[in-house]
């Protein structure tokens, strides 16, 4: 009796070490465009469109909104913009784990306009 409870306590660790395991992420929270996506300056439908994120292009992500926005970085030069204002936003159609997120900023559009005021844009 002792050894068949010993055993199925173990057997429940052990479950419970792989599940956890699943769910850590191995590296950055990034994320691919299956398809051709608008990237915008800001995260906000009606804010200007920066740009195009081509299928198949990868990046990491350096914070996110609640409202499904997540921001990057394009890879390029934008004089003076730091912080949140040189990233670039996308609307995610897709969910991303919590897990991956817990590692990222949440940010608000007021937080992201604080920045571009803080920069001189």
């Amino acid at each position: 009796m002792k050894t068949r409870l010993f055993f199925t306590i173990l057997a429940l660790l052990a479950a419970s070490i792989l599940l956890t395991a699943c769910t850590i992420p191995s590296g950055p929270c990034t994320y691919t465009a299956n398809v051709p996506v608008t990237a915008y300056r800001l995260p906000d439908d009606t804010s200007d469109v920066f740009g195009t994120v081509s299928s198949g292009d990868t990046y990491e992500i350096l914070a996110w909104t609640a409202e499904g926005w997540v921001g990057f970085d394009p890879g390029i030069a934008q004089a003076g913009n730091i912080g949140l204002a040189h990233h670039r936003w996308i609307r995610l159609n897709v969910s991303l784990s919590s897990s991956c997120l817990a590692s990222v900023d949440l940010v608000t559009l007021d937080d992201v306009l604080a920045d571009l005021a803080a920069s001189g844009q």
